[in-house]
């Protein structure tokens, strides 16, 4: 199979979105590795604009299957907000054209939380403030959560208590307020049931293990362009 590899070498905004999205044009698979819901890109399909922060601009290309791999770092939420978005404008191909890893790591209401907290004082790196860099944080510390353990919410619980009682000190000393475990997993219900009900839900919703590769073959629409959303350029 053959493979075509895009990587930003910078902190963002180097224009991937524009070159991944040429070579859908001709692809069977496009996989996200990495990253979560930062800027993202905009996608232009004749008058229709929109934004997609986690899913890959080859959703639109027929018979493209886009994968959200297991080093991503997805908002549930988010991501349901996406696939809605996709089935209100009439951008809906089923099923197949959609595969999460259930090994790639939630985005949980805390992590944008500390986020948000970190960015307010004097050492502010300039996030886009959505909580990628904490999950990360969770992932390496071996208590983050897998989208596969929203399957069973109970051990999903005993996850969220572990990782809240060790973020509970940086909330407080940020001067924020750990939120409350009850409400965590409330959303998490919530977003579980989001992916269940969307029309274009991922194939195996929150379940199934992806590899990171981009191949070629397939035949795409015309008419339609993409820009970053710091800037018109259209490819």
């Amino acid at each position: 199979m053959t493979a075509v590899v895009v990587v930003g070498a910078q902190w963002g905004d180097e224009g991937k979105g524009k070159i991944v999205d040429i070579f859908t044009e001709h692809a069977d698979m496009v996989v996200r590795y990495g990253g979560g819901p930062n800027a993202g890109h905009t996608l232009v399909v004749g008058s229709e604009r929109f934004v997609v922060r986690l899913i890959p601009s080859g959703i639109l290309r027929p018979q493209t299957t886009c994968v959200l791999a297991q080093g991503m770092a997805i908002d549930p939420t988010s991501l349901v907000s996406e696939l809605d978005e996709l089935a209100k404008r009439g951008l809906v191909r089923g099923k197949a054209s959609l595969v999460v890893s259930d090994r790639a790591h939630a985005i949980l209401p805390y992590h944008v939380l500390v986020d948000r907290l970190r960015e307010q004082g004097p050492d502010a790196l300039g996030t886009t403030k959505r909580g990628v860099g904490p999950c990360y944080e969770d992932k390496a510390a071996r208590r983050g959560l897998p989208l596969g353990l929203l399957r069973d919410l109970s051990r999903a619980e005993a996850v969220v208590e572990r990782a809240l009682a060790s973020w509970a000190p940086t909330i407080v000393a940020l001067g924020g307020e750990t939120p409350k475990l009850g409400d965590v997993m409330l959303g998490c219900a919530r977003s579980r049931r989001g992916s269940c009900r969307s029309s274009t839900r991922p194939r195996s919703s929150w379940s199934r293990p992806c590899a990171t590769a981009s191949a070629c073959s397939s035949k795409a629409p015309r008419g339609r362009s993409s820009t970053s959303t710091t800037g018109p350029i259209r490819s």
